[in-house]
C-alpha cells in the first residue's frame, strides 16, 4: 500500500528492544514538536487529533498501529511516547515501513547537515523531562561521567549557568582552565608510575587498586609491560599505568617495554615518581605534572633517607600506611578543591559556549 510521506523529519523514533522475536518490543519516539508528535500518534492510532484524552502525559492507551498489530502506546512527555506492539521481528518491520514512509526516521539514520547543535537536539530527544537545553546536556554528562563526584556538579550547572549569563558573566581563560580540571570527572586522567626497578611500583599499585593486578616480586625487572587498572582516588576515577622500572638493558623484550612506558610518559596526565629509601627515582625530563612518592616507607620510620626528604607523600604497601594522603594528593594535583566549591559555572560541554 502506497502512502504519501509526510515531512515529520523532526521525529525519531529508537527501538530500545533487540530486533529479534519477542513477546513485546519498545519503541521510543522522540520530538522538539509536540504537535507533530500529536498528529503523527493520531494518524498511527487512526484517531484524530480532536481525541487529545487517546494521547495525554501519563495516560496508557490499548491502540491499534495502523492496522498492522495491537499494542499499548504510553505519552512520557508532550515531546516523548513510547510505542509497544507485540515483539515479532515481522511486525516490528512492517511498523518500521509505515513509520519511514510517514518521515520519521531512526536515531541511527543520517542527521540533516543544516542541524547546527546536534549534540544539543539529541541530548533534548534522549531526556524530555528536560526542562531546558542546559539540563538535557547536564543529564547525558551525567549518564557517562566516570566519577560520581560529577553528579551534585552537572546539576547544579543549569541554574548556575543561567543565573551567571543574566549578569553579564563571559567566558575567560580562568573558566577554561577550571572547566579542563573539572573533565576529569567525566574522562579519566592518565596517572603514570615511573621509578627504577625493584622500587615496589606493582606493589603500590595492588594496594591502590585494592586488588592483585601487577605481578611484584622481589627482584628487579619482575614488570616487562605496562600494566593499567583504573581506580578511584578520592573519589577521582583514574587510569593508573604501572611501568616497567628504569635501567638499561640488553633484551629486546624489556627494550621495547621501555619504549612503550616512554610514550605512557608522555601522554600522562600526572606522573608519579617512585622511590624508595636507598633507591632514588632516575631523572625523568618531562613538562608533565609529576609528584614525588616515596614508598616502603616502614623500613625509613624517621624519614632520614634523601627519598624520603624528597618525597611529599610517603607510603608503605605492605602496611597500607600512606595511601590515603597519595589518593588526595593525585586528586588535588587534578582537580583543585576550589574547583569544587567554585559557584562560577562549568562549561563542560562545547555547546554551552556557543548557546552562552
Amino acid at each position: 500500500m502506497n502512502q504519501q510521506t509526510k515531512n515529520n523529519s523532526q521525529i525519531e523514533v529508537i527501538w530500545e528492544t533487540p530486533r529479534s522475536a519477542g513477546a513485546v518490543a519498545i519503541g521510543r519516539l522522540n520530538s522538539l514538536d509536540a504537535t507533530a508528535l500529536d498528529a503523527l500518534l493520531c494518524e498511527l492510532m487512526g484517531r484524530t487529533l480532536g481525541e487529545k484524552s487517546a494521547q495525554r502525559v501519563g495516560q496508557i492507551v490499548h491502540a491499534n498501529f495502523a492496522d498492522i498489530d495491537n499494542g499499548l502506546i504510553v505519552r512520557l512527555s508532550e515531546t516523548s511516547a513510547l510505542i509497544m506492539p507485540h515483539g515479532g521481528p515481522r511486525i516490528v518491520a512492517r511498523i518500521d515501513v509505515w513509520m519511514r514512509n510517514h518521515g520519521v526516521s531512526e536515531v541511527n539514520d543520517a542527521v540533516p547537515a543544516n542541524v547546527l547543535n546536534d549534540a544539543i537536539r539529541r541530548s533534548q530527544l534522549a531526556y524530555p523531562e528536560a526542562r531546558c537545553f542546559r539540563e538535557a546536556l547536564a543529564l547525558s554528562a551525567i549518564s557517562n561521567a566516570a566519577s560520581a563526584r560529577a553528579i551534585p556538579i552537572l546539576l547544579a550547572q543549569p541554574k548556575r549557568i543561567a543565573a551567571a549569563v543574566a549578569r553579564g558573566w563571559v567566558v575567560d581563560a580562568s573558566s577554561i582552565s577550571r572547566a579542563q580540571r573539572l573533565s576529569r570527572l567525566l574522562h579519566p586522567p592518565r596517572i603514570v608510575a615511573v621509578g627504577a626497578a625493584n622500587v615496589g611500583k606493582s606493589s603500590l599499585l595492588n594496594a591502590v587498586a585494592g586488588r592483585t593486578v601487577a605481578i611484584a616480586m622481589d627482584f628487579a625487572g619482575t614488570t616487562r609491560d605496562a600494566v593499567a587498572a583504573r581506580v578511584e582516588l578520592d573519589g577521582l576515577v583514574a587510569d593508573w599505568f604501572d611501568t616497567p622500572g628504569i635501567r638499561m638493558t640488553d633484551d629486546p623484550v624489556e627494550a621495547a617495554a621501555q619504549s612503550i612506558a616512554a610514550k605512557l610518559r608522555t601522554g600522562a596526565s600526572l606522573i608519579l615518581e617512585i622511590s624508595a629509601p636507598g633507591q632514588p627515582c632516575p631523572r625523568i625530563d618531562s613538562d608533565v605534572p609529576s609528584i614525588k612518592v616515596c614508598t616502603r616507607i616502614d623500613l625509613d620510620p624517621k624519614r632520614e633517607s634523601a627519598q624520603a626528604r624528597e618525597a611529599s607523600v610517603h607510603v608503605s604497601a605492605t602496611h597500607r600506611t600512606g595511601l590515603v594522603e597519595l589518593a588526595c594528593a593525585i586528586r588535588r594535583a587534578m582537580i583543585f578543591d576550589e574547583d569544587f566549591v567554585s559557584d562560577e559555572p562549568w562549561i563542560f560541554h562545547p555547546d554551552l559556549i556557543a548557546r552562552t
